[in-house]
């Protein structure tokens, strides 16, 4: 997972102004009740937040955006400092529960562990006389092409006479045209977005005949669908998203195997890998991870204090203090080794249950060997 997306949450450090980040989970799920339930649980959150100590521009902030934002999802997510909501975020199901936190950092975790990753893929929906191609980039969906061909004959006769022949001969070509310039639209979009994938849909032979149109990387990476729907329907939705789910466990599981060949060199100088809090922060700071993986509830209960760059961050107080640096306190680790990931551009993987688990839940992939660590 590409960490770009939360890097201005810290582009000020935390504790400047005496101010903490709020971060509020709530379950926003549409019913006849919700409205009246979301209030009840945001005052209440608020209330704990205030206690906390923060501060009632902030809160004013992060009010806002949960009554606007309320009722476009099962879940939302508000991160807010300053007086100001630096990131707001809809959840594709509810949080687990309801959080409510005033912390130095932003409580980010159970929001990465949940998003959808968006992965640059293209969608097309073909039909005899045309389709229509969506590209979706790592933002979201970019662009839609209605691609119109040829539309007469788009059918073959069944009667008989000396025509018969020519006018099946003419369907066929049609269709063929037709499914080469969808698939050349499929190709410009998918070079504009970077597509890793493509979905296909639609008429049964027209589908077929795109497929064979495509250049071969796409053709190669084509997931199908096997219905006759429009690529924004929920049948195309769900098949992207299993062909994402499916890649994203196996580029995880290849980095923890990746991870396990790395940890087997014994010598420092070679060995590109390093297990354990500690390590993994020191790794981090100096920006020589290239990979940060997690496993579930990484170093529990453990606080891990923090400078003002996103990359401060040691187990100890003096660790900072040695270097010159002003600690400005304590946070959850999961939280603080987001920052220094977002801040290093350290891509994130979650480490599946059944994948073993490193020393203290946490490892990272090294840029250059264990002995430039530190």
């Amino acid at each position: 997972m590409d960490l770009g997306f939360i890097r201005s949450l810290y582009d000020n450090p935390p504790g400047e102004g005496g101010y903490g980040y709020v971060s509020v989970y709530l379950d926003t799920s549409p019913s006849a009740e919700s409205v009246a339930r979301l209030a009840i649980r945001w005052r209440s959150a608020r209330e704990q937040l205030a206690e906390a100590g923060a501060d009632a521009a902030t809160l004013d902030a992060a009010a806002e955006v949960v009554t606007e934002r309320a009722r476009e999802a099962h879940g939302l997510a508000v991160f807010a400092r300053g007086g100001a909501v630096r990131l707001a975020s809809t959840l594709p199901r509810p949080p687990a529960r309801d959080i409510s936190s005033f912390a130095p950092l932003p409580r980010v975790m159970p929001l990465l562990t949940q998003i959808p990753p968006h992965v640059p893929h293209v969608r097309v929906g073909a039909d005899r006389t045309g389709g229509v191609v969506v590209a979706v980039s790592d933002t979201g969906p970019a662009m839609r092409d209605d691609v119109r061909g040829e539309s007469w004959p788009i059918h073959k006769v069944s009667a008989g006479g000396w025509s018969q022949a020519r006018y099946q001969r003419s369907a066929e070509e049609t269709w063929a045209d037709n499914a080469k310039r969808i698939a050349e639209a499929a190709a410009i979009a998918a070079d504009q977005v970077h597509a890793e994938f493509v979905v296909i849909g639609g008429d049964v032979r027209e589908r077929s005949m795109v497929l064979d149109s495509l250049p071969k990387r796409l053709r190669e990476s084509a997931v199908i669908v096997d219905r006759e729907v429009a690529p924004d329907s929920a049948a195309f939705t769900a098949t992207a998203q299993g062909e994402i789910a499916r890649r994203r466990d196996a580029a995880t599981r290849a980095r923890v195997e990746e991870l396990r060949v790395r940890m087997s060199a014994k010598d420092r100088q070679s060995r590109r890998a390093a297990e354990g809090l500690g390590d993994t922060l020191t790794a981090l700071r100096d920006a020589l991870a290239s990979e940060l993986l997690l496993a579930d509830d990484p170093a529990p209960d453990t606080a891990v204090w923090i400078g003002p760059d996103m990359a401060d961050a040691a187990a100890a107080e003096e660790q900072l203090t040695e270097r010159g640096i002003t600690p400005l306190g304590q946070d959850r680790a999961e939280e603080v080794l987001a920052r220094a990931a977002a801040g290093t551009d350290a891509s994130l993987f979650f480490i599946p249950a059944d994948a073993g688990r490193p020393r203290d839940g946490v490892a990272v992939l090294l840029r250059a060997p264990l002995a430039a660590v530190g």
